[in-house]
């Protein structure tokens, strides 16, 4: 088969919020400001937050809900059909990758890594997190940096940057770096200054626009050439105005004790003849910052690419049959069948989600799968289906009923405690957690009795909520005093 190539789309976003919560209307930073072109949104976004508050109350707060960061961006995406693939926390420092929810069963090996690297290693408030995952068959690493600060500490930040590199490893041997994968993003705060001038200086020249001028007296530049840090990456020249240290709530720097410096940035690199008979590319679409964002003293920086992957890559999926109902108090089973020559392993499961699901952690219950295909045979649809929604599964009457089997049957016990709704079946591998397949959407429906006594178990629900958020306001209230 001939290898073809087709173009993803990566949007990535570092910005230093300073331990605030989000304030301002984040879509103008997520490239979805009104009017939005819907054909040219991207298929992934990595967002790299730095000083994400790590205050003792709202660290235990994270533990019964989940960061206001991480709610806020999940909020806009998910109207675009964006779900959460995975996050990862050092102190302040959160990395969190979203995708578009078509792509979710081709996503493999997602990995996530970190290194301190403040107070020699030792503590988490300097250093890096990484999210590392294959899809289509092209590997992909995303690391968020926050190095060490001030001007006078430049050997400190190219020790950081050597250290993250250093110590970070992965499963797989051809990907065991961060920079041996087919595309890497490192991103972050890196905080390198500007040499020589004063900050007098550097306003100057920022109000005549001479960033060139600037960008010779750069830190990170200067590194770069001289192969000290960063020299396996690339950078665009930032034709947009340093972006630190702004006065919070205002438009100018204060340069009352740091000089401004393009300390948020966005390099990259790629391998363009990692496989044989192709050749991958990568095509920066946009690196700006948004100077609209006065929530604080650094200003949010993103850019886009363009990456070639496999259109056709073999990969092992999981089929399943339409799920015409599944009732309360009664078994509920669903059928399914691999692709060509993969099979089950040991520890494999299916998940129980919502239909509407808007992270890929959010199973409402699962079981373990089968390791042997059934000694029956289920009955294949012989007509086309709906395909209204949108659908995440790869499943389609044709591609059903060319597949021989084996057919696997997985049974679901009585599921009385479910809410009635549209759900929809995850077959996850034990390998990385992947997801193998997804089926289409289909109801959950109660017995008659439980529909006209208000939902049977959950008729209770609206008290039980109220109850629950009072409280958990009670426990927040404590938390801050």
């Amino acid at each position: 088969m001939v290898n073809t190539l087709m173009d993803l789309k990566l949007y990535l976003l570092t910005w230093n919020v300073v331990g605030r919560p989000p304030v301002d209307d984040l879509r103008g930073a997520l490239g979805l400001a009104d009017p939005v072109d819907v054909s040219q949104i991207p298929d992934f976004y990595g967002l790299a937050l730095q000083e994400v508050s790590c205050k003792p109350h709202d660290l235990l707060a994270e533990m019964i809900v989940e960061d206001p960061w991480v709610v806020a961006f999940r909020d806009i995406l998910q109207k675009w059909d964006y779900v959460k693939l995975k996050q990862i926390r050092l102190q302040g420092m959160s990395l969190y990758l979203f995708s578009k929810r078509e792509h979710i069963t081709h996503v493999r090996g997602l990995q996530t890594s970190y290194t301190r690297t403040g107070l020699g290693g030792m503590w988490g408030n300097k250093g890096g997190v990484t999210i590392r995952f294959s899809v289509y068959g092209c590997s992909i690493c995303i690391v968020n940096c926050h190095l060490a600060a001030h001007d006078s500490e430049l050997q400190q930040r190219i020790d950081d940057y050597n250290s993250i590199l250093d110590h970070q490893k992965f499963v797989d041997p051809q990907t065991e770096n961060i920079i041996t994968h087919d595309y890497t993003f490192w991103f972050g705060d890196l905080n390198f200054r500007l040499d020589e001038f004063t900050a007098e200086e550097i306003v100057h020249l920022v109000q005549k626009k001479s960033y060139s001028q600037l960008l010779l007296k750069d830190q990170l530049r200067k590194v770069i050439k001289l192969g000290q840090a960063f020299s396996e990456f690339s950078e665009s020249p930032p034709v947009f105005a340093p972006t630190y240290k702004y006065n919070i709530g205002k438009d100018d720097y204060d340069i009352s004790k740091r000089k401004p410096a393009w300390t948020d940035r966005v390099l990259f690199r790629f391998t363009p003849n990692a496989y044989d008979n192709v050749t991958l590319s990568l095509k920066q679409l946009h690196y700006n910052s948004h100077d609209l964002y006065k929530q604080s003293d650094h200003k949010p920086v993103t850019s886009s690419f363009l990456l070639k992957v496999f259109s056709q890559p073999k990969e092992k999926q999981v089929f399943f049959l339409p799920i015409k109902d599944w009732r309360v108090n009664s078994d509920s089973a669903a059928w399914y069948t691999f692709s060509e020559g993969a099979e089950p392993s040991t520890w494999d499961w299916i998940g129980l989600f919502r239909a509407d699901y808007s992270s890929t952690e959010e199973h409402v219950c699962y079981i373990w799968a089968p390791v042997r295909p059934s000694s029956s045979t289920p009955v294949l649809p012989s007509e086309p289906y709906s395909q209204n929604e949108q659908n995440d599964s790869q499943v389609s009457t044709s591609s059903v009923r060319q597949h021989q089997g084996p057919w696997y049957r997985v049974v679901f016990a009585d599921q009385t405690l479910l809410i009635p709704g549209r759900y929809r079946l995850f077959y996850i591998s034990s390998e990385f957690d992947d997801i193998l397949g997804v089926s289409d959407p289909f109801e959950y429906i109660p017995p008659h009795d439980e529909v006209a006594y208000g939902g049977g178990l959950f008729r209770d629900v609206p008290l039980l909520a109220s109850v629950a958020v009072v409280i958990f306001a009670m426990i927040i209230l404590l938390l801050r005093c």
